[in-house]
């Protein structure tokens, strides 16, 4: 049986993402044509490219949709002015895909303006988790570990 993961991402994007970039990040998500130059991996050392973010449908190996949404996020300006993007990602990656996955994390976070968590990992073998973290210079995966309980809700009768 192989080990899938559980991949969610929610970050905001430089308002003057290059136009290359958004072409790509588009076909990523299954909105676009693929750009005749892909950035976002070493795609030539993992085979053929592939829409990683592709979503709408049921995850086949988690509970919930895998999804994609990417808009300009109007009600949110920066100070001076620009719009930023906002790209909300939850996708399911085959053990044999995560080497890919994490590249294409890399390029899209390289293009994010969102400090501290954006994100989780979670592994279907073991069951962890790990919090995705961007910082200024790169981004780091966290394992989470239950120190105690803060609140717990039972549920009414």
């Amino acid at each position: 049986m192989s080990d899938y993961y559980d991949l969610f991402l929610a970050v905001d994007l430089r308002p003057d993402v290059p136009e290359p970039v958004l072409q790509e990040l588009r076909w990523l998500l299954g909105q676009a044509e693929m750009p005749p130059v892909l950035q976002s991996a070493d795609w030539e050392s993992h085979g053929v490219p592939w829409r990683v973010f592709d979503g709408g449908e049921a995850s086949h190996s988690f509970d919930g949709v895998d999804t994609c949404v990417l808009v300009r996020a109007v009600n949110k300006p920066n100070p001076d002015g620009s719009v930023p993007w906002a790209l909300t990602v939850r996708t399911c990656i085959h053990e044999d895909e995560f080497g890919v996955m994490m590249e294409v994390v890399e390029w899209l976070l390289r293009q994010a303006t969102t400090e501290g968590w954006v994100g989780f990992l979670r592994d279907s073998a073991l069951n962890d988790v790990q919090h995705v973290v961007r910082r200024q210079d790169g981004f780091e995966l966290v394992d989470v570990r239950t120190v105690k309980t803060q609140i717990r809700v039972p549920w009414s009768s």
